[in-house]
Parts: structure tokens; sequence; C-alpha cells
């Protein structure tokens, strides 16, 4: 915007070759240390100074009643001709606003005189007012002048991590599903008819752990001092299994160098109910005193790396700052719309509990399945086999089993 034959800092073809080269450049305080392109950005797309001059245009487009004109050549009120990179202009019945906008894809901060510039055009042009946009900030003396001109300073940026919620843009991690089931149960139990006739030689329990929510009555456990009914085996199976299946998450690292992979670990384990009184059984015919539960806990840990663009769906996402009212808006649009949207830009400090527990790539994240999941016919890469069997220590305070493991070695492949 500098009148005819004035020196300018760089004609539109110069501005474009100079655009080919990019550094970081380290702008004051003001600006930070934030580059106006990084890789896993956006700003590349509007590498070379027309096609920043149509974005910046495409940013007020749509914002009411409004003309948004690019690349206009004026003759000012002394004669001369000026060159405006955006022209915005905002009629009402009785008014005109025109907003003068400079657009500076520099690869250095944008002086004084620079701002000095644009004021001049502002006055020669009778405009309202004006604004300039960069993408590598202000030098700190350029954004006190244009304060005391009443110049509004825009960078555009792209998003920091913390901009598009961390940990960034690009997120990695590897899941680990793990599903879980009994296998091959043994009851250590002795029985007491309760009709006549003669006791069963063998005597067989159909426990359904796939189906959800609490278990029958039918399998409630009874003190054996007091007749008085406790909790349920069912359920206390199913504790079990969440116990069992909390142990598997814990045991396993990411393997396998990450990739797509499954692996089945085989526990022998044990429900001792020697600790509670709670441990009768009343089927049918008898009732069984359960001492211990025998099992093979067969589970799968399923690993999946996965990878999320979170700007995979977006035309562009930046942030648009103004060093002058320090508002910040995260400027977006998707590909196929025809404006830009906006959001606010502002960052919410988190807690000291919310900043530990900030996600971080390349971290493992483990979902157990419930116990009505189990495993099916899945078939695994690569099958383990504890050397420990997992003991379950089963006690009922006020009619609630609290239960506890312990891992002992076993010898010769059995519990």
């Amino acid at each position: 915007m500098a009148s005819k034959g004035a020196p300018r800092s760089s004609s539109k073809k110069s501005r474009k070759s100079g655009a080919a080269r990019i550094a970081t450049q380290k702008v004051d305080s003001s600006a930070s240390d934030i580059s106006g392109v990084s890789a896993s950005g956006f700003m590349h797309k509007y590498y070379d100074w027309a096609a920043f001059e149509n974005f910046v245009k495409g940013l007020y487009e749509g914002d009411g009643e409004t003309s948004v004109e690019r690349d206009v050549t004026e003759t000012d009120r002394y004669g001369a001709t000026r060159q405006i990179d955006v022209k915005i202009t905002r009629k009402t019945r009785f008014h005109k606003f025109v907003t003068i906008i400079e657009c500076k894809r520099w690869k250095s901060p944008v002086s004084r005189s620079r701002i000095d510039i644009l004021a001049s055009t502002i006055e020669a042009l009778g405009a309202s007012n004006g604004a300039m946009f960069t993408t590598r900030g202000f030098e700190a003396g350029a954004v006190a002048y244009a304060k005391a001109k009443g110049i509004e300073l825009f960078l555009v940026r792209d998003l920091t991590p913390e901009e598009w919620g961390l940990p960034g843009r690009h997120v990695s991690l590897t899941l680990h599903v793990n599903a879980g089931e009994f296998k091959d149960m043994r009851f250590e139990a002795s029985a007491i008819m309760l009709v006549d006739g003669p006791p069963p030689t063998d005597a067989s329990l159909a426990i359904d752990m796939s189906v959800k929510g609490p278990g029958h009555p039918d399998f409630d456990l009874f003190s054996v001092k007091t007749g008085e009914r406790g909790p349920n085996l069912v359920d206390i199976l199913g504790d079990a299994h969440g116990m069992l299946m909390n142990m598997v998450g814990k045991s396993f690292g990411v393997f396998d160098g990450g990739i797509k992979s499954t692996v089945e670990l085989i526990t022998p384990c044990e429900i001792d109910f020697t600790g509670t009184e709670f441990h009768q059984l009343r089927l049918a015919k008898i009732a069984a005193r359960v001492q211990k539960i025998g099992m093979r806990f067969r589970a799968h840990v399923d690993q999946t790396p996965m990878h999320f663009d979170r700007g995979a769906n977006l035309d562009f996402a930046v942030m648009v700052e103004s060093f002058v009212s320090e508002q910040r808006l995260v400027a977006h649009r998707r590909p196929g719309d025809s404006e830009i949207s906006f959001r606010d830009g502002s960052i919410k400090q988190p807690t000291a509990a919310e900043a530990a527990d900030v996600f971080q790539n390349n971290s493992l994240l483990t979902v157990a399945c419930a116990r009505w999941v189990g495993v099916g016919e899945a078939v695994a890469q690569k099958s383990l086999t504890a050397d420990r069997m997992i003991r379950v220590k089963v006690d009922v305070a006020n009619g609630k089993p609290s239960l506890s493991l312990v891992a002992a070695r076993y010898e010769n492949g059995a519990p």
C-alpha cells in the first residue's frame, strides 16, 4: 500500500520468489517462538503471497453485509496510486466504512516502518481503519505503534499441540483389548443329600458367565454356621474374572514392536472359599460345601496400533491471533464448505490433576472386556502359559465378598 513510485519492501514478484525460503524465525516476546509454518500444520498451503491474501480475504467473507475485494488499485486524495491487498467495505443506510488490509507472507517479523506505511495509506484513502496480517509476528515497536494508531495486527499460524488438545494434531497409541474366560472348572466340595435316594456320583453346575447382570439366585451361597443367605457364586466368579483381567493388563506392555498381533495367556487358577463360612450351595437334591474351585483362565490380549490425524477431515485449521486486542480465534474449514468457521482459541489452564493425567503419544491404552464377552473361537498368533498359579481367596463381610489374589509357583504344569 505504498504511493506510486515509493519503494516497497518487496514487489509482487519479489514477494513470490522470497516466499520460497522458509526459516524458523524467533520474534519478540509478544510473538513467542512460534513459526509460521509447521510440517504437521496447514500454513504450507498458503506458501506464496497470493494464496495468503486469498486466505485473509476469506476470513472476512460472510461476516455480515460486507464487500470483500482483493488486489485493488485506487487513487488517493493526493493523486497517488495505491495498491490494496484486501479491501473491506461495510455500508449502512447513512454511512460507509472501509477497512484496508495488508498481508505480509514474510520470513521475518513486521517492523514499525511497515505499520507507518499502512497508517499513511489509511489516511490518504480516507479509510475508516486498517489491519495487518502476517505469518511471522511483529517487532515490539510495531505493536506499540499500531496500538497508538488504532491499527489491528494479526498473526496467522499453525495450531500448537495445546490448541489442538494434547497430545496434538497427530495421536498415536497402542490399543490392547483384553478378554478372558474360565475353562475346565473343577469343584472341590462335599455334598449332603436333601432328599431320600442314593447320593450322586457326579454333579454338574450350568454356570453361564456370558449373562449380563447379577447371578441367578440358584447360585447363592449360604452360611454353614447360621444358614444365612450370602453372596452369589456367579458374582464372585465375575469379581475374580475382573481381578484376573486387571492382572493380565498389568502383565503386558507393547509387544512384537507394536504391530497388530494377539497373544494368548493360560493361567492356572484356584478360588479358595476355606476362609469364609459362606460356601454352601443348595441345589435341587443336595447341599454342597464348596471348598475350592480350580480352573484355567484363558486370556487374549489383542494388540492394535492406532494413529489419528485430527486434521484429516479439514481443509485447514489455523490460529488468528491479535497482537492489539489479544483476541484468539481458530479459523477452520472442511473440504467443500464455502465459508470459514471460527471458534474461541483461548486455552483453559489445566488443574494439577488434569496436567498429570494428560494423554501422551505412544502410550498404551488397555481395555478390559466384561466377563460375558469371553474369547470364543479367536486364534492367537502366540500362546503363553503362566509359571504361577493364581489363588483367589474369598472372604465375606456384612454379606459382601472380599477377594484377594495370591500368586504361587506350581510344579509339573499342575496347580
